[in-house]
């Protein structure tokens, strides 16, 4: 049973490494499941038990497991928004089914549509019946539109995530008729970077976009009693209560899994001291709360006989903490860390109810097994990995120990013998509290250890020693208090002050003391990236230092694993570029731009894309993973082209995580600030150098050359941009930031007596491939063979231009775009080069990703049915710009 359990697990796991999905069918694949299913049962009881019959069945539950999360893939990618809808206006009506997050300017929400029209007006929509609209006579004219509205009827039931910018009141459980206007999900692509797109699909999001500002957007239906209402009404209630409070953002996401109030900073610190996991409703605490309901109730029966008489006290207990878990997990919306921890308070105290003691190797994968069942793809995310090796940890080392008998009986007579010697109290009871609290933070952290290296490439060193004193407060304390004060809050408000201050004043305590321990000295550990090998010889180590006692012989039985944790601390060099050499990563950060190149022994950051609101840029998000996984320890040069956002923005971030030799930057003397930094950021800033033409310097035998700009200043900020020209040997690569016509013309007549000086083979296409930028006469001369456009998925300013783009491979370049190669790799003065040596997205690929076409478009013009405009004193006009009708309507607003 449990090697069938875990093929299905590890056939789970291995279908969400393929790149394409078998172009099968939902009925083909529905037929081959149940084919496997009936199998499966069937050989169990008819085969005899011999040789064969293990491999076999265990082989029929791997591929039941493929099979399993084959037909979820399709099923839900069947569902995914069509690319002629992308981009363009239409009728969407549906449920809110998550609470509205505020983000700054827009909140955002989830939306399960029931029906889509392509009407212009909302009037002329069927009802929602949870259908969407086959046939109307705006679109159904072409076959085109036909297999668009054909396959929009595939969306009913399908789950957006919209951002509404103009104040609606929206509450979970709502039904809405909305103007929206939606993008297939796409997030960025680099190497050692986080994969939205598959946090996207695990949650079942088919399409992001936000709401048309119009007067026609419509509630339908009032919202009904329901979880996510409940969950929205609580949020309410507790905000207005806690007004005054310092940490009622925490408080809510202890509550409620409402991770929104939590600012940047303080997940910054609970990183840096390993304590993420303890401000969020987490497998822990609902582990915690079931335990405590558990105690409680199995204590309480037993002062009442007479309920004795009809279950035992063990049941009672099973019960109450299922109940207590359920509940708790419904607070925080049934997330995915509260499933898992949800899941195993039900096995665990099903063998209660059953009477059964489950093997804990068997509960685990049982454990894992649903949980897959119900989210397959939640084997893509690093919590599912955590949680499952944190519990599994735990019951490898503790599950099975047992003292020997006669260091048993020795115990209990040196305990009689020194009964009243305080001396041997005090050690008795230093080794309690060691094995039943220390032990298992030790056991936990370790543990843990290789998977938080994996996927974050950090390790908290004071983890373990602030969770000792961390867990229980605020697992047995602050966890509690506000639970109570939630539970006063719906039913006697006015007695909710108490608990939520007290839980507020301990949460007070324990930043303070998280700030102070983070100060003490390094939080993080952040190692090179470790080999295959390396990581075969931990996880060997790890296994030992948590084996039972007994299972490794020898008085120095610690000895093997801290040889074996050698080559994680002194890793083996990584391949870096020959000496003449460079490698140059244009990294993937939407509507930005951020280079990385590497020599032999040197590192430079050209620009690092944009911040996209208070709490994420890219500096953190895409440039300082990449790193770390290069095992980048400090930059030898800066160079923020100019100070626009989208060049600047991950600035602050980039220089709060490695020290900077050498800053340049270009851009106006009166330039902007640095996004999301407290500098004033203009060129002229301290600690920036201004870039000037003629500046030059050699790393490792490439050469590195200022061309632009000179000493005039340009009117506007993109034609003072930095222009970078690296040369290894006789291969050259040009970085031109936003440079536009004005600053290339000037570039042109500068080097008019050796245009040779411009050529380059690789060339960054200026200002995200404007149409205002790479003139015909500078394309001629640089002659690029490859041309690297950095832009933002379908983005407004409609970048790169068909023209530009037509342009530079007309004059014979390659032209690779962010939005659907992702980061581009390019090899610099090899023999052999200049090379193309990795897309991330080509190399990368999975089949959630969205590749679009190379013909996948810009941002609409034209909407479905006609845009809605249009508005005089006699009242408002709709106009329909596909086919010019005009009809009058009394309500009607201009947007």
């Amino acid at each position: 049973m449990r090697a069938g359990m875990l093929a299905f697990c590890l056939g789970i796991w291995l279908f969400s490494r393929v790149p394409v999905l078998p172009p099968w069918p939902v009925s083909n694949v529905v037929w081959l499941l149940l084919l496997v299913a009936v199998l499966l049962p069937s050989l169990w009881w008819w085969l005899p038990v011999n040789r064969w019959r293990l491999p076999l069945l265990t082989g029929l539950a791997l591929i039941l497991g493929l099979v399993w999360c084959w037909l979820h893939a399709v099923r839900q990618l069947e569902q995914q928004l069509p690319r002629e809808l992308e981009g363009v206006d239409f009728w969407g009506a549906g449920q809110i089914v998550s609470l509205p997050s505020p983000r700054g300017q827009f909140q955002q929400f989830e939306l399960t549509l029931k029906s889509v029209c392509f009407r212009l007006h909302p009037r002329d929509c069927p009802p929602s019946t949870g259908g969407s609209e086959t046939a109307n006579s705006a679109v159904a004219a072409t076959s085109a539109a036909a297999a668009t509205s054909a396959a929009a009827a595939k969306m009913a039931g399908a789950r957006i995530t919209l951002n509404e910018y103009t104040g609606l009141t929206l509450w979970p459980g709502e039904h809405w008729r909305f103007r929206v206007r939606l993008n297939r999900p796409h997030g960025f692509a680099n190497p050692g970077g986080y994969d939205f797109e598959a946090a996207l699909f695990q949650r079942g999001i088919i399409a992001r976009g936000y709401v048309r500002d119009t007067v026609f957007n419509e509630r339908l239906t009032a919202a009904g009693p329901g979880l996510q209402s409940a969950r929205a009404g609580l949020r309410a209630r507790l905000y207005q209560q806690a007004a005054t409070l310092t940490h009622r953002g925490v408080l809510s996401a202890l509550i409620l899994g409402d991770r929104d109030g939590v600012s940047a900073a303080q997940w910054q610190l609970l990183t840096q001291t390993g304590t993420n996991h303890l401000l969020v409703i987490s497998g822990l605490h609902v582990g915690f709360v079931a335990m405590t309901a558990y105690a409680l109730v199995n204590l309480l029966v037993r002062l009442l006989p007479a309920l004795l008489l009809w279950l035992p006290a063990q049941h009672y207990g099973a019960l109450a903490a299922i109940t207590a878990a359920l509940v708790y997990s419904a607070l925080a919306g049934f997330s995915l860390p509260t499933q898992r921890a949800l899941v195993m308070v039900l096995v665990l105290m099903s063998g209660q109810l059953l009477g059964r003691r489950f093997m804990p190797s068997y509960s685990l994968l049982l454990a894992a097994t649903l949980v897959l069942l119900l989210a397959p793809m939640s084997v893509t995310q690093a919590g599912f990995w955590l949680s499952f090796t944190a519990v599994g940890a735990l019951l490898f080392a503790f599950t099975g120990y047992r003292r020997a008998p006669a260091e048993q009986g020795a115990g209990l007579s040196r305990r009689g013998l020194w009964s009243r010697s305080w001396g041997r109290s005090w050690q008795q009871s230093g080794r309690d509290v060691w094995f039943r609290w220390l032990q298992p933070q030790w056991t936990v952290s370790l543990g843990l250890l290789l998977p938080l290296l994996l996927w974050t490439g950090q390790v908290s060193l004071i983890s373990p020693l602030v969770n000792v004193l961390a867990i229980p407060l605020v697992s047995l304390l602050i966890v509690p208090l506000a639970l109570l004060g939630a539970l006063l809050l719906v039913s006697l408000p006015a007695l909710a002050s108490g608990p939520l201050w007290l839980a507020d004043r301990l949460l007070a305590w324990l930043f303070t003391g998280l700030d102070i321990a983070a100060g003490l000295g390094p939080a993080l550990w952040q190692p090179a990236p470790p080999t295959a090998l390396t990581m075969v010889l931990a996880m060997l180590a790890v296994l030992l230092m948590l084996a039972p006692r007994g299972l490794v012989p020898g008085r120095t039985s610690w000895l093997l694993p801290l040889c074996l944790f050698a080559p994680l601390l002194w890793p083996a060099d990584r391949p870096r570029p020959a000496p003449g050499e460079a490698q140059l990563q244009f990294l993937d950060v939407g509507q930005g731009l951020a280079v990385v190149v590497h020599t032999r022994h040197h590192h430079l950051v050209f620009d690092t894309g944009p911040a996209l609101g208070p709490q994420f840029d890219t500096g953190r998000a895409v440039i300082t993973p990449y790193l770390r996984m290069r095992d980048v320890r400090q930059l030898d040069m800066l160079i923020i082209s100019h100070w626009h956002q989208d060049h600047s923005g991950g600035a602050a971030s980039v220089m709060a995580q490695f020290p900077v030799r050498q800053r340049l930057a270009g851009g106006a003397m009166a330039g902007g600030a640095v996004a999301g930094s407290a500098m004033a950021g203009t060129a002229a800033e301290p600690g920036f150098e201004r870039c000037r033409a003629g500046q030059r310097w050699r790393w490792d035998g490439v050469d590195f050359e200022i061309l632009h700009p000179a000493t005039d200043v340009y009117r506007g900020e993109n034609n003072n941009a930095c222009v970078l020209l690296i040369t290894a040997g006789s291969q050259r690569a040009l970085l031109t930031g936003d440079i536009e016509q004005a600053a290339e013309h000037d570039l042109l007549r500068r080097y008019s007596r050796e245009p040779a000086a411009l050529r380059a083979d690789i060339l960054q296409a200026a200002h995200h491939g404007s149409a205002s930028s790479s003139s015909p006469a500078f394309v001629q001369t640089v002659q690029p063979t490859l041309t690297v456009v950095s832009a933002g998925y379908r983005n407004r300013f409609d970048h790169p231009a068909p023209d530009v783009v037509q342009r530079l491979r007309a004059n014979g370049s390659v032209v690779c775009e962010t939005p659907r190669t992702g980061a581009v790799q390019i090899e610099l003065g090899a023999a052999d080069g200049p090379r193309l040596s990795a897309t991330h997205r080509q190399r990368y690929r999975r089949f959630w990703h969205n590749i679009p076409p190379n013909d996948y478009g810009k941002v609409a013009t034209v909407s479905a049915g006609g845009d809605i405009c249009g508005r005089d004193r006699d009242g408002g006009w709709l106009v329909d710009a596909a086919d010019n009708s005009v009809f009058h309507s009394g309500d009607c607003d201009c947007h």
